[in-house]
This record gives C-alpha cells, sequence and structure tokens, in this order.
C-alpha cells in the first residue's frame, strides 16, 4: 500500500493531538486550570470528557480556568487505588464539576456552599486539591 502524501525525510508531520499535549498540564505558576468548551452549544466539561455533555459534539476546544468555586456535596470517602480520598464535588465557576480534596478545615466537616480556589495539582491534575477561601 503507498502513502497518499509523501513526506520528505527531517520534516515534521502533522499531529491531530499537538494542540491537546500542551494544554494537558496545569500550569503552577499562574493557578489555572484546564477545561473543555464545546464549539456548538458553549457547555463547559472536565478536560478528561471527549465528547459535549449536553449536546454530544466532539468538537471540544481548550480553555483555561480561574480555579474558583464552590463546594456542592460531601462524598463517601473512597479507599481504591493509589490515591484515597477526593471525598468532595466542587462545582467551579465555569460550569462543571471536579472530585476533588479540600484543605483547610476540619476532615469532612468543609460546609455545602463554601467557596474554595485551587490550591495545588498533581499528576497533571488529575489529584485536585482546593482550599477554602478566606471570608472577604
Amino acid at each position: 500500500m503507498t502513502p497518499l502524501v509523501a513526506i520528505a525525510p527531517g520534516t515534521e508531520t502533522f499531529d491531530p493531538f499537538a494542540p491537546f499535549a500542551a494544554e494537558t498540564a496545569i500550569p503552577a505558576d499562574d493557578g489555572s486550570l484546564i477545561y473543555r468548551r464545546c464549539h456548538w452549544c458553549h457547555s463547559a466539561a472536565a478536560a478528561t470528557c471527549m465528547l459535549c455533555p449536553v449536546c454530544g459534539s466532539a468538537d471540544l476546544l481548550p480553555a483555561r480556568s480561574e480555579g474558583t468555586g464552590t463546594v456542592q456535596r460531601l462524598l463517601r470517602p473512597t479507599r481504591r487505588g493509589l490515591h484515597p480520598g477526593r471525598p468532595y464535588l466542587v462545582a467551579l465557576d465555569e460550569g462543571f464539576t471536579v472530585q476533588a480534596s479540600v484543605v483547610g478545615g476540619l476532615p469532612g466537616a468543609i460546609p455545602i456552599g463554601a467557596r474554595v480556589e485551587l490550591a495545588a495539582a498533581d499528576e497533571e491534575g488529575r489529584l485536585l486539591t482546593f482550599r477554602l477561601c478566606p471570608r472577604t
């Protein structure tokens, strides 16, 4: 089988995942979080979603979140895997939710509706830690 396009030696080939490769890691310096926004209905989805949760489109564009949100609920603690915990569901201001741990209060006693901000992300954004926002 012959290739459809001849590529000269030493030139780079097209990589369809290249735009997302640089956006998968969460930069620690500016305190932002990467998520995806649907090109058609403008719904927000977590960075791990492949399809829009509202319209089902695969046309998701990477966007940067500010990393602030509200504690939505307390989940049951998990004991599976290498990283036990992450018992909170945090609704971010951009419109999507993530599971994360929250520091700055007693374990399991963070009130529902408390404002939080991104404190740390490990393993390219898979382990998120939020901290309580100071009251203003």
